[in-house]
């Protein structure tokens, strides 16, 4: 399992600091030689390090938002880019808001200046320090034992909630909600002592039943509450019970969790981090809360306002959740609820009725149009319909994605597999290192997407991506590709349930001893056994196809998630926009883990903007798509909005007068996608075509 500890080395005048589960890192230089110790000092913020040393100038090597507060985390200013701001005498805690989440408790006087490439902290003479980090614990760090029975179950789920970090509104930044702890089936309930979860005095009663059970574990753990047998209700102490109905039940349990999360980031915003959100106006026009002492009261207490709130007054106004899992009711799905609730994804149970045959071929190609181009990626060979394992389909949910995490193959959802999750957290994470690609064309007739692919990653002035291109491997040859360390194996060719077709025959994965990938592209029809298979074998997670895709539907769906998968984008958010490129781009889904990433991100979060020209400028929406590393409660301000307003990621913002000048400047950084015109394109290209061009002639 990966290191989660924050390493801090001092080399000379430099110290280094590295996150081994991000991959960031940054340098700090001073003006002197350090000696970083150990310190036990208490922050007003949350921390995992704290060492202690000495300087009169310090240079943080790195972009960041400085955040001045008092000793008591008290904010008195955020310093952006370009600012200069100065103290005397007392106490300060400062906050980088960089690579990594750092903290410097310092005495003044001092100053403290940003630029867009470093942050100066300087004093007058030689001043003690104490530097303080937070580790983004995204990787379980200690295991639950339960049984198969239900009573077990729900207490190893009422023990999730040892990964909160606190239980104030701020609870809703990812970066304060740890990993929980991992769920395992064994022949008794074991819960290490290393397990310890805050105080609760809120009670979910529910019927042991796993419909029930499973449902209500991701707003269990975000409320810290405990589960108890009973009829459907939340009680909390001194304040309250409310019932929640059986036939809704799992409904109720997302509509909870939503609101519960919504309402604590508009809470925070009078807590450490005040900020303005667009949806603060016309929710003080509809709920009548006390911001401010609703941040300082009880857990308890809060919740207990929440839920005297009705959630239709609010749901026009939550932001869109990434995704829904759906989980057969069986005891064996506890075990993938901890990488569930680790991104606040809702739950529901879903009992597969299986699909076979054409039946299942019938289903699939009901997904999309079909068209009368002569060349497909199809092969002779078996389809992915022709196997044994049975297909289910999967309800559209009101989420932006299904993720199925049963044995059958899903129709309108990813296909999470707890092998692929399970190789993430025992893997070391990217570091800043070269980020190694592989792309392999094993049939002529499609090298235009291996082309553009090419140019596409090794486009990428901020990145050290190597690219590697291959062209018809026989089956010897790919199979020493599949088995070296990569970070992406990207395939364009035929695929069957046999394997991959090379000049010389099909090289099935499941044959391979091990696989080295992380990740894949299998842009060939049919290609969801391989894919699997290399999940199976050594890769966490990929993108394949269902069935039959057409050349020029698979160009377009490969070409756009290569050039996502480049910034930064996860699979699963990469993939939901390519897949909008084609009407069979519903046949691809991602198989393993479908929250992996790539590359580190070049912009904050992964979004896409949609420009219209009108008569006052032009109408801008903005989308955000949550990640793993900028999860649900996370927070976004866009260059183009001018205000400062900042916007809960999943949730647009939109704008209806964005000039030219604005535009152009805010596409010239931006390295998202952007809808135009009815197609994909960007930002440089879209600058070209509607500005330079003009500017030329």
């Amino acid at each position: 399992m990966t290191d989660t500890a924050i390493s801090i080395q001092a080399d000379g005048s430099t110290l280094r600091i590295a996150d081994p589960v991000t991959g960031e890192q940054y340098a700090i230089h001073a003006d002197q030689p350090v000696t970083p110790t150990p310190s036990d000092d208490d922050l007003a913020v949350p921390v995992s390090q704290t060492v202690r040393l000495k300087a009169k100038r310090l240079t943080v090597d790195a972009a960041a938002w400085v955040r001045l507060r008092e000793e008591d985390g008290t904010n008195i200013h955020t310093l952006r880019f370009n600012e200069t701001i100065s103290r005397q005498d007392g106490t300060w805690l400062l906050e980088l808001a960089g690579p990594i989440k750092s903290y410097a408790k310092i005495h003044g006087p001092f100053r403290v200046t940003t630029t867009p490439d470093d942050v100066t902290i300087e004093w007058e003479t030689s001043s003690e320090i104490v530097l303080a980090v937070r580790s983004l614990r995204r990787h379980p760090t200690d295991t639950i034992t339960t049984t198969r029975e239900p009573a077990d179950i729900a207490t190893a789920i009422s023990q999730l909630s040892a990964g909160l970090e606190t239980l104030s509104p701020e609870r809703s930044f990812q970066t304060l909600r740890n990993h929980p702890p991992d769920i395992e089936i064994g022949d008794e309930l074991r819960i290490p002592d290393s397990v310890t979860r805050h105080d609760s005095s809120i009670t979910l009663s529910l019927p042991f039943q796993y419909e029930y059970l499973y449902a209500a574990a991701p707003v269990t753990f975000y409320l810290n509450a405990t589960l108890t047998e009973g009829e459907p209700a939340i009680h909390i102490d001194s304040y309250g019970t409310w019932n929640l109905p059986r036939e809704s039940f799992a409904e109720q349990c997302v509509e909870l969790l939503k609101q519960c999360v919504f309402l604590d980031c508009l809470t925070r915003s009078d807590g450490l981090y005040p900020t303005t959100l667009e949806a603060e106006t016309e929710l003080k026009e509809k709920l009548n809360f006390d911001w401010t002492e609703l941040y300082d009261v009880s857990l308890a207490e809060r919740t207990a306002q929440y839920l005297n709130v009705e959630y239709d007054t609010i749901s026009d106004l939550v932001p869109e959740w990434p995704a829904r899992g759906y989980v057969p009711p069986t005891a064996d799905s506890a075990s993938i609820l901890p990488h569930l609730l680790d991104q606040l994804i809702p739950v529901e149970v879903h009992r597969p009725i299986p699909i076979q045959g054409d039946d299942a071929r019938d289903a699939a190609l009901g997904q999309f149009v079909q068209t009368e181009n002569v060349l497909d990626r199809a092969a002779v060979g078996q389809s992915t319909f022709s196997q044994e394992l049975p297909f289910t389909e999967i309800p559209e949910p009101p989420e932006r994605e299904a993720l199925w995490t049963g044995a059958e193959i899903p129709f309108g959802a990813n296909h999470l597999l707890e092998t692929g999750v399970r190789r993430y957290h025992a893997a070391e994470q990217p570091s800043g290192s070269e980020i190694s690609v592989t792309l392999v064309c094993n049939e002529g007739e499609m090298q235009s997407e291996v082309e553009q692919a090419e140019a596409i990653y090794g486009s990428r002035e901020n990145l050290q991506l190597s690219v590697d291109v291959y062209q018809n491997l026989t089956t010897d040859q790919l199979a020493e590709r599949l088995k070296k360390s990569s970070d992406l194996f990207h395939f364009v060719g035929h695929a069957s349930i046999e394997g991959l077709h090379c000049p010389d025959g099909i090289l099935s994965p499941q044959t391979l001893d091990s696989v080295g990938t992380r990740a894949f592209v299998l842009n060939a029809c049919s290609s969801y056994i391989p894919g699997r298979e290399l999940v199976e074998q050594g890769a966490i997670g990929g993108v394949v196809t269902l069935s039959d895709v057409t050349e020029e539907a698979a160009t377009q769906v490969g070409v756009m998630t290569a050039n996502l998968l480049s910034i930064g984008f996860s699979l699963r958010n990469a993939l939901l926009i390519a897949r909008t490129q084609s009407v069979t781009g519903g046949q691809y889904m991602c198989v393993g883990m479908d929250s992996l990433w790539l590359t580190p991100k070049e912009s904050s979060m992964d979004s896409s903007i949609q420009l219209n020209k009108n008569e006052t400028g032009w109408r801008v929406e903005a989308e955000t798509y949550p990640s793993l590393h900028f999860g649900v409660g996370s927070l976004i301000t866009h260059k183009f909005t001018q205000d400062g307003t900042t916007s809960i990621v999943g949730k647009s913002i939109i704008r209806d007068d964005v000039s030219d000048a604005i535009l152009r400047d805010y596409l010239s950084v931006e390295p998202s996608p952007v809808w135009y015109d009815g197609e994909w394109t960007w930002g440089d290209e879209l600058i070209e075509r509607l500005w330079e061009t003009d500017e030329q002639a």
